[in-house]
């Protein structure tokens, strides 16, 4: 059993969840990007060679699991597999493959429920035929960060916002459920209106959290934290950032804002530093089972309030219009892997050029994976992974990953 420790976004680095990008992604057509939540359809390929980089270069600094072997050993155990497939196959209406997926060879399996199940001729229902798969694959799993959370020595179980995610948050409640040591939150439990996404979710101190709500994490959701707190707590703060529903570039909180180190940040400007943007802040106090709300004027403002002290480097540098074009490609969703020790695109290079004026020695992927640089030799850094093919799958560093396990740290 592996235990779960998360008490910040800063802390450095010992245990992270990935899934390298298969060939689910290549499943997508013209016609299907739109449900697959996707703007275009990737290049499996590419993707795959730019992601080597980027996981080479975690693995070299900690431990790395990937959910297709957590997910092969979970399925190893009949009580579980039973669990996990009953509770996918009623929740897809596909109940009708329970015995026939109960004989795969669990490998095989593990395949299937992440790839998609083929639709077989003369076994399953003709209307499946077109689509190719009875079981859809999941498109959008390597962005381990949304299925799952880890909130301190717990783990969220994020009530996706599309049906299509779904089974990824099922499969890693499983992971969970048996693999580690953790108490489980599930909102999923409480109301099917209810949405959370670990995109939305930052770990901000140990006894603070900031959230997103937008298009993914809704009221319902932040409603049900707060009541969880207010029941398992006796202090907690929440910082809600409304965020923009015209763009899907604007997904999650972390899509324009992430943590640096203990006072630097990275930002899109225009939505978390002005004041009337039209976007509403809001501070939730829980003190002893009371919840109370504040209104703040922005987002920086808010973490003053609770005491951040952070510097803003500007996402896309200072220029509106790099600002926009950067933003859109996760400029501003580094990952960190410790205090001010952080990974992200290449390809935003103002970004890129504000972080090295602000004191980031600039490494490229491929020289750590080489064995050229030593990460070990630098106080404070941005890794620059190349990547044309995976941005576009709207996501960043910080979307494809889900840490069990920072070190702690001293404010």
């Amino acid at each position: 059993m592996n235990t779960i420790n998360v008490n910040s976004e800063i802390g450095r680095l010992e245990g992270v969840i990935l899934h390298t990008p298969g060939v689910e992604i290549e499943q997508m057509t013209p016609e299907t990007t739109h449900h697959a939540l996707y703007s275009d359809i990737l290049n499996l390929k590419i993707a795959q060679k730019e992601y080597s980089f980027f996981e080479k270069v975690l693995s070299t600094w900690c431990k790395t699991y990937q959910v297709k072997d957590l997910l092969k050993q979970v399925l190893q155990q009949q009580e579980a597999k039973t669990k996990l497939l009953k509770t996918i196959l009623k929740r897809e209406n596909k109940e009708f493959l329970f015995e026939e997926m109960m004989e795969v060879e669990n490998n095989n399996l593990a395949n299937y429920l992440i790839e998609g199940y083929p639709y077989k001729d003369g076994k399953h229902p003709k209307e499946y035929k077109e689509g190719r798969f009875v079981l859809d694959p999941l498109y959008n799993l390597f962005f381990t960060r949304d299925a799952s959370s880890s909130v301190y020595s717990n783990v969220l179980i994020n009530a996706m916002r599309t049906e299509v995610r779904d089974r990824e948050s099922f499969i890693m409640e499983s992971i969970f459920e048996n693999l580690f040591e953790c108490k489980i939150i599930n909102p999923k439990l409480s109301s099917d209106v209810t949405a959370t996404e670990g995109g939305d979710v930052l770990i901000a101190k140990e006894d603070i959290l900031f959230i997103g709500n937008g298009l993914r994490t809704n009221k319902k959701g932040i409603e049900f934290l707060a009541q969880y707190f207010a029941t398992h707590k006796a202090k907690q703060k929440i910082l809600v950032q409304e965020l923009p529903q015209t763009l899907d570039s604007y997904i999650h909180l972390d899509m324009v804002f992430n943590f640096l180190s203990s006072n630097e940040c990275i930002a899109f400007t225009p939505l978390i530093c002005k004041n009337n943007t039209g976007f509403n802040t809001t501070i939730i106090d829980i003190d002893n089972g009371k919840i109370t709300y504040k209104e703040a004027t922005n987002f920086i403002e808010a973490t003053k309030i609770l005491g951040f002290d952070l510097r803003p480097i500007a996402c896309g540098g200072t220029d509106q219009w790099t600002q926009r074009r950067e933003q859109w490609h996760s400029g501003a969703n580094f990952f960190c892997m410790g205090e001010g020790k952080i990974i992200g695109y290449a390809r935003n290079t103002h970004t890129i050029e504000e972080l090295s004026k602000n004191g980031f020695s600039v490494i490229e992927a491929k020289d750590i994976v080489s064995g050229k640089e030593n990460l070990n030799n630098y106080n404070k850094f941005v890794v620059t992974v190349e990547a044309s093919e995976l941005p576009r799958g709207c996501g960043g560093a910080r979307c494809m990953t889900m840490p069990i396990y920072r070190q702690e740290v001293k404010w």
